[in-house]
């Protein structure tokens, strides 16, 4: 069993079925506030507990195993109660409630390990919860979403550990996303990602070692303290239910009716959950000062007011305060041990570590732990698939853009070529074409006179395959129907340079292409009748262009076509189910593991090989931010744009030594008016080459009359386009 994402790897005592990974959790700010219906500012990490299962074929009898802790424990489906053993209590917690929504299991063996630190406040307990969970509804296909599963996971631990923790470690480790915070209204569980950037800080981990428990240390008297002051509170406020309801105006006026204790609580927790709301307006304005100090400000409380810290934990806090690369820092998770989390400025984390590890040792006879990981992603399932090798094994890929499936046959790649091969264009040409009818002062083919252009320039296609002023008439006999169509067509010339490609045009050119494209596709979506404008370029003579002068095209139409409509069913079945893009997870899946299908990245945007790619060397280009549409980019994803643009066609270029040919498009939302929420804009590249600058792919036989099929996988690829090198072949 193997977890690609945190690196951890262990051998299991079965071959399982299903394998599942959850991930621990950090948490910004919000302590304790989620049992209180309030906000708290979570992330997932790049470290998890995974979980391999399988039926046994028995009827009721199962068998856990701690695979890390060497440990094991057997029982039946029948005789289940509370153990000694502790670990064991959160997976048959999880089974207890699962079977109380009506679930039924056979004899099942389960084995579990990861590299979440234990008892570092970081959900360790959560992420075993979570990942047993998403098996067993895998394995016994229980249908649960993943909310549902949340809530199992969290009753798990009241019912059958004893802790009456609130919802948001579960939460963080099912619903975590890479590079994201969230800000979970705990209450209506309603949540809104943040992205986590800092600028020039990073989070640095710091864990005491001290071990907490949160059944033994307190943690339900806590609760147990905040619930009696919302019944005192109830008596003169009877809208209140939870502190979520309470500011401090309301809790002074009956500090008389409680105690001290009771007092000090509820005001923490009013005070906390205003705090997390100051941190996210601070995030979003990148005040990492106000941030910092936020965080000071919960460890106050969490030491004086909720009483949950303890010495090792006031040290290292205190030991940041004269620090001005440190913003910030406090206890994270339940209390009384753990670790700290620090808002450090980059490039100091070493020597800080260097500086107060000798120190808390002696103080304490401690070792102090740095914990090194990233935000990463939430809950992921992954079937196990035996011995498949993507490089010798044929196999099925499914696209999730459109749907279908490709055949992808990677031992073929050694069998040798004798087909058809394209004589490739090794000549260079002139900067200036008479001949060309794209060129500047040239006429056109329809005898139109093109301007003496010297930039981008776009015109109406002479010949256009689409006419505004056709009917929209329709025919309807027996099973034979049409319908008439009407749209634009245009030309879009990149350059007045003959002699460019997009590879070779410099950056700043490009990002005034890019400009054209989006006024383009603002202007003719404009129009009444265009409900879909799809932006191209087909380059090469082999990909059907008949002129080598650098230019791409734009058609714009009433319906919308084919291919988009497969993607925005996809999209808008994930999204109405999830909550969240499709191809924005799928890209987080590949940031995970970025040595697979990526093969360059930048701060706004990823081009890669889709894990489903039909064509040998296709790509994609992939924003990091969702939007819909080219007309949504800001200044500065324009300008990563056409760097990444650039860079990849270089290396398209580079692959063969040759001017790489393909057919590229933009992939944006329809122009009908809607706001089509799912869609996530991408561009996408499928170039014919296959083994060389003359070797290409042909779509015939199968391909026609099956289902696509590729021989070289996406991931042999990915890394050969990826080891290219970034300066144009003709520059070296």
């Amino acid at each position: 069993m193997q977890d690609i994402y945190s690196g951890y790897q262990a051998t299991l005592p079965f071959e399982p079925t299903v394998i599942t990974h959850a991930p621990g959790r950090i948490n910004i700010i919000g302590e304790h506030t989620d049992y209180n219906g309030g906000f708290v500012l979570p992330a997932a990490i790049k470290k998890t507990i995974s979980v391999g299962i399988r039926k046994n074929g028995t009827v009721k009898d199962c068998t856990l195993y701690a695979i890390d802790l060497n440990e094991s424990f057997s029982f039946s489906l029948d005789q289940m109660k509370p153990q000694s053993l502790s670990w064991a209590n959160y997976v048959l917690g999880v089974i207890s409630e699962l079977r109380k929504l009506g679930a039924q299991f056979t004899g099942f063996d389960l084995a579990f390990g990861g590299n979440v630190p234990f008892g570092a406040g970081m959900s360790s307990s959560a992420a075993l919860e979570c990942a047993v969970g998403f098996a067993l509804n895998t394995l016994f296909d229980l249908g649960f979403d993943r909310i549902q599963l949340v809530k199992v996971a969290q009753l798990a631990e009241h019912n059958y550990v004893g802790t009456m923790c609130g919802i948001m470690d579960q939460f963080a480790s099912a619903m975590g996303k890479s590079n994201a915070v969230f800000r979970l209204d705990c209450r209506s569980l309603e949540y809104e990602y943040f992205p986590l950037e800092l600028g020039d800080f990073e989070l640095l981990f710091l864990n005491t070692n001290v071990s907490h428990s949160l059944a033994d240390s307190a943690y339900n008297a806590r609760r147990a303290a905040c619930e009696e002051g919302v019944k005192i509170l109830k008596q003169r406020y009877p809208e209140v239910e939870m502190l979520r309801d309470v500011n401090i105006k309301m809790l002074d006026s009956v500090q008389g009716q409680m105690s001290e204790e009771v007092y000090q609580r509820c005001r923490y927790i009013v005070e906390e959950i205003a705090r997390v709301l100051k941190a996210c307006d601070a995030l979003q304005q990148k005040d990492f000062e106000e941030l910092g100090n936020l965080i000071y400000q919960t460890h106050y409380g969490l030491q004086h007011l909720y009483e949950v810290s303890c010495p090792e934990l006031d040290f290292l806090v205190d030991a940041t305060r004269d620090k001005s690369y440190i913003l910030g820092s406090r206890m994270m998770g339940g209390g009384f041990g753990g670790c700290t989390i620090n808002l450090i400025k980059k490039g100091h984390a070493e020597a800080f570590i260097k500086e107060i590890s000798p120190l808390y040792e002696a103080k304490f006879g401690l070792a102090l732990t740095p914990i090194i990981t990233e935000i990463g992603e939430g809950a992921r399932i992954s079937k196990a698939i035996g011995d498949l090798d993507f490089d010798e094994n044929p196999h099925r890929r499914f696209n999730i853009l459109t749907g279908e499936w490709v055949l992808v046959s990677p031992h073929r790649t050694k069998r040798p070529w004798n087909g058809k091969q394209e004589t490739p264009d090794l000549g260079s040409r002139p900067s200036y074409d008479a001949s060309c009818y794209l060129c500047p002062g040239n006429i056109r083919a329809g005898g139109i006179k093109n301007p003496d252009y010297e930039d981008v320039f776009v015109f109406q296609n002479d010949f256009g395959a689409l006419l505004p002023d056709s009917t929209k008439g329709e025919f309807q006999d027996g099973l034979m129907q049409a319908q008439g169509e009407i749209g634009q067509c245009r030309v879009v010339c990149f350059s007045p340079d003959h002699s460019l490609t997009l590879p070779q045009m410099e950056v700043a050119a490009i990002e005034r292409v890019i400009q054209l494209w989006s006024d383009q596709y603002q202007e003719l979506g404009a129009l009444p009748y265009v409900n879909h404008v799809q932006i191209f370029e087909n380059k090469g003579a082999i990909m059907g262009c008949s002129n080598p002068h650098p230019h791409g095209q734009i058609w714009s139409q009433s319906s919308i076509p084919q291919e988009a409509k497969k993607k925005a069913i996809q999209q808008q079945i994930y999204w109405e189910k999830n909550g969240r893009s499709l191809l924005g997870d799928y890209l987080n899946q590949e940031l995970e593991q970025a040595d697979q299908r990526i093969i360059t990245q930048n701060d706004h945007f990823v081009a890669l090989v889709p894990f489903w790619a039909t064509w040998p060397y296709e790509c994609m280009i992939v924003p990091k931010r969702h939007f819909q549409a080219i007309s949504q980019m800001t200044k500065s994803e324009q300008k990563s744009f056409a760097q990444i643009l650039k860079a990849l066609t270089i290396k398209l270029d580079n692959l063969f030594q040759t001017s790489f040919p393909y057919s590229s498009g933009l992939i944006q939302k329809p122009t009908d008016g809607q706001e089509h929420p799912w869609w996530h804009f991408h561009m996408s590249f499928f170039p014919p080459l296959l083994r060389s600058a003359s070797v290409k792919k042909f779509m015939v036989g199968y391909e026609m009359f099956a289902n696509p099929q590729r021989d070289i996988s996406a991931e042999q690829a990915a890394e050969k386009i990826r080891s290219q090198s970034d300066v144009h072949y003709k520059k070296v």
